[in-house]
């Protein structure tokens, strides 16, 4: 597990440093890599905001949270059948709208919205981006039809070929087991990896975060709250 609460307190101080203009763009820097430091190659949402706000990226998002205990998925049924799969809690729909407003608070573009057909994930993409279109190469594998883990992975990473996010960022919605399968990480539910393109054409995981990492960043940017007279 990742020890994200370890350099928080680091990485408020930085973001907020950076984005009051209190730090030079060299010292800034230095901050930010002493920040990441012992991290591996995996990059916290501190270090994640300046990046995502330049464009560039795939937010690849595991839906967020489920309903316990939730009804198992029923395969036979269309996809757009909510009472046949399992579906967003309260907490799921509430944390997808904080994460969507602090992205937006953060001014990261995010371009186009894709979702696995599965309820929970156009839910997730709806309540975060207030749009999302239904891609069935996101969608959750199949395990008593012919749509196995492979199929699923390889859908994905076709589908990942395809894109370009230009001066945006793309935001992907689909689930654990095609996610590992693919990319080799494991997302809990709400939790955000971003991808990045090579030149040679194959695709680097540069960080991850939940979306509520993003949260404290947000509040930096915007401020205190004005008191209510």
């Amino acid at each position: 597990m990742r020890k994200r609460f370890d350099v928080a307190k680091l990485g408020l101080l930085v973001a907020a440093a950076g984005m009051l203009g209190l730090m030079s763009p060299e010292l800034s820097a230095q901050a930010q890599a002493q920040h990441t430091a012992g991290q591996g190659n995996s990059l916290d949402a501190g270090a994640l905001v300046p990046l995502l706000q330049k464009g560039g990226y795939i937010l690849l998002i595991r839906h967020e949270r489920t309903e316990v205990p939730a009804r198992a998925d029923d395969y036979s049924k269309p996809t757009t059948n909510c009472m046949a799969q399992r579906n967003l809690s309260v907490a799921g729909y509430a944390g997808s709208q904080e994460t969507g407003k602090a992205l937006s608070a953060l001014d990261i573009p995010v371009g186009m919205v894709l979702a696995s057909p599965m309820c929970r994930s156009m839910d997730t993409a709806r309540f975060m981006f207030g749009r999302t279109k239904a891609e069935p190469r996101l969608m959750h594998h199949d395990p008593a039809g012919a749509r196995t883990l492979d199929v699923a992975a390889a859908d994905m990473k076709a589908l990942v070929a395809t894109l370009d996010p230009g001066a945006s960022n793309i935001a992907l919605v689909s689930h654990v087991a095609n996610i590992w399968r693919a990319y080799s990480i494991s997302l809990a539910e709400g939790e955000i990896a971003v991808l990045q393109k090579q030149a040679d054409g194959s695709v680097k995981v540069i960080g991850q975060a939940m979306g509520s990492d993003f949260g404290p960043f947000a509040r930096i940017k915007l401020g205190p709250v004005p008191p209510v007279e």
